[in-house]
């Protein structure tokens, strides 16, 4: 069972290291201009200090607090959504059902939401949602960046601790989606089926919040080693004078390449919308600047438009100005999927004695999960992974 408190110690565990980096195991690619003074990483959050530390004190804060009465959780916050808003306080946005083609007006309330979606059983059999709590702080420091970034107009304005709550912002909102949480039902499928001894399914009817449980989890634990990925980007903000940029229920993008998504560090840009006028583009292409602020070109504005096609899990949101350009004909039969391939190598690159293998997992724009495995009678056919396309 996982519960706030599992995750605490997970936080905990990094606010408690002062370590940096280690000797070993880096070499030096390429040099660059640092226009931030600094190394902008944590080591996975061993190391630390100023608004990234304040962070951890925030959520770790948050289980002094009463436990949240709701259960309703937003997986993309309200407040992200109001900037494609209209109506009084932007609280209504119009939106395409990629499921059915409709296009309707729903409060920011009813979208990207779940019936306890972040409800966890402690250790003591209790269910709650203290978890909740916690992404009260994640959504204020997403509201913080998001606000700042939109408005920008000098980059050096940029403070250090802005860069680390752009990096720890964009890992968070691209974990915590349903989106995601299928896919992680998509991966136990095939453990499971690899070995049932080992693995137990964490789709149980006896537990219906252990999918809750792991996934917030396996999020936190994985959230500072994320938001390094991010911080060691350049940044780019793509601005489009006419409001054309849309967004879904999984707003930070990683553009496929071919159908398939490259992995966080090989994806040449990671795109996250926020409001109709401006895309945050964290790119591979260094640019020596804190951020670069230019007019987005029309290949930008269609990668946008492909990218929130493709990532979207069922919903595109636009402003009103927009809604009448949302592709209500076009057919929705594909969304990200988990592609498991066999290969000789390790992901460290070592290569695997015959007959073994290595299953690598990435993700792909399919209709069903894509799994083509090799026939030397090592692996077993996950049939449970369809349940969740």
């Amino acid at each position: 069972m996982t519960d706030a408190n599992d995750v605490s110690a997970i936080i905990r565990q990094f606010a408690d290291q002062s370590g940096a980096f280690g000797p070993t195991g880096w070499h030096i690619v390429a040099q660059h201009k640092n226009p931030w003074g600094r190394v902008p990483m944590t080591d996975g959050g061993k190391f630390l200090d100023g608004g990234s530390r304040a962070y951890i004190d925030r959520l770790l804060a948050t289980q002094k607090q009463p436990d949240p009465k709701s259960r309703r959780h937003h997986y993309v916050p309200r407040t992200y959504l109001k900037k494609w808003g209209f109506d009084k306080e932007n609280k209504r946005v119009w939106n395409l059902d990629t499921i059915t083609g409709n296009v309707r007006a729903f409060s920011v309330n009813d979208v990207c939401v779940g019936e306890n979606f972040y409800r966890v059983v402690g250790r003591d059999g209790e269910a709650h949602n203290r978890v909740e709590a916690m992404f009260g702080v994640v959504d204020s420091e997403l509201g913080r960046i998001q606000a700042l970034f939109e408005r920008l107009q000098d980059p050096e304005q940029l403070r250090f601790d802005d860069l680390m709550g752009l990096g720890v912002t964009v890992a968070a909102q691209r974990m915590r989606t349903a989106q995601q949480r299928r896919l992680l039902l998509q991966h136990d499928a095939w453990l499971v089926a690899q070995n049932s001894g080992q693995f137990k399914s964490i789709d149980d009817p006896s537990n219906p919040l252990g999918v809750a449980g792991v996934h917030t989890k396996t999020l936190f634990a994985a959230l500072w080693e994320a938001a390094d990925v991010m911080t060691t980007r350049s940044i780019e903000v793509w601005d489009d004078p006419e409001g054309r940029f849309w967004t879904c229920d999984a707003p930070v993008l990683v553009p496929f390449l071919s159908n398939k998504r490259p992995s966080l560090m090989a994806a040449p840009h990671i795109l996250w919308p926020v409001s109709p006028y401006r895309v945050v583009a964290l790119t591979n292409s260094p640019s020596g600047e804190k951020a670069v602020i230019r007019q987005a070109t029309a290949k930008e504005r269609g990668l946008v438009r492909k990218a929130i096609e493709q990532g979207r899990e069922r919903w595109i949101f636009a402003s009103p100005e927009q809604k009448d350009r949302l592709p209500t004909t076009k057919k929705f039969g594909r969304r990200t999927q988990v592609r498991l391939r066999c290969t000789k190598w390790t992901p460290r690159g070592e290569p695997i004695r015959p007959p073994g293998c290595c299953v690598e997992q990435t993700e792909v724009f399919a209709a069903y999960p894509d799994v083509a495995i090799c026939n030397q009678g090592l692996h077993t056919h996950a049939t449970k992974m369809w349940d969740y396309t």
